[in-house]
């Protein structure tokens, strides 16, 4: 069934505060949930993140009190009802290594949902030459959990993602210029290539912040060079994702984008 948010009375943000206790929500069962719930929470936790952050970036870069206002009540309801109300569905029983294995399965298909759908031909190989990546992370990723617990990564998945090799992780590091893609037009873009920018960006920034926190956590040395490399390849998709939705020119000069 379709959701059209145009078909819904909003409702005041003073009538949005949430308790403590309403916000931390009871988290689903590990063994129980399906694997694409899985992949929504946390596809929606990296947005209202990236929703977050970006009202502090506009904050300074604004002087008008009564803006700032309304800006700080926005982040103060959006951190409520879906970051923490959302993020906190996660049970302290998952391990790092499973919940890492579910933010790979949801780059792998949201970004070939994304390209399949995609309507700019351009942006459609920036979003396939990033899936290659995805589908080599989340192979290591499902091999370090086989290696360290003995689980194959099938009982997260659950046979809905293909675990296979990508592109190899080593072909992955490049010249910080070779990150920077071409922007779409902000006078001419289709309305789903903006909202495919701002999700795909949302993901891999909220990927990128997962593994920068999260990769020192391990005992194991390689575990941590794991998520010390595949975290700085996160950092360039994230560049690569952030410049398409950079739309302050019409024109681009940078070369055209090109798949190896």
């Amino acid at each position: 069934m379709g959701f059209n948010p145009l078909d819904h009375k909003g409702m005041p943000l003073d009538k949005q505060l949430r308790s403590t206790k309403e916000m931390v929500s009871e988290p689903y069962d590990a063994r129980d949930i399906e694997p694409y719930a899985h992949c929504r929470i946390i596809a929606m936790n990296g947005i209202e993140v990236e929703s977050i952050m970006f009202s502090h970036n506009f904050n300074r870069r604004i002087d008008l009190p009564e803006v700032k206002q309304k800006l700080a009540e926005g982040r103060r309801i959006e951190q409520q009802q879906q970051q923490r109300a959302v993020n906190w569905l996660i049970p302290a029983t998952e391990s790092t290594l499973e919940i890492t294995i579910g933010y790979e399965q949801l780059a792998v298909d949201l970004t070939a949902w994304i390209a399949r759908c995609e309507p700019d031909p351009y942006l459609t190989q920036v979003y396939e030459f990033g899936l290659l990546e995805d589908f080599d992370h989340l192979y290591r990723y499902a091999k370090s959990l086989r290696t360290a617990r003995g689980q194959k990564a099938d009982a997260v998945v659950q046979q809905l993602t293909e675990v296979m090799p990508g592109r190899p992780t080593t072909q992955h590091h490049r010249h910080p210029d070779n990150s920077i893609r071409k922007h779409y037009n902000k006078h001419t873009a289709d309305p789903l290539s903006r909202l495919h920018a701002l999700t795909i960006t949302s993901a891999e920034q909220q990927t990128m912040n997962f593994y920068m926190n999260i990769g020192n956590r391990f005992l194991e040395p390689a575990a941590r060079q794991l998520y010390a490399e595949i975290g700085m390849i996160e950092e360039q998709r994230a560049t690569s994702c952030v410049a398409t939705t950079d739309a302050s020119r019409q024109k681009c000069f940078l070369p055209s984008f090109r798949t190896y």
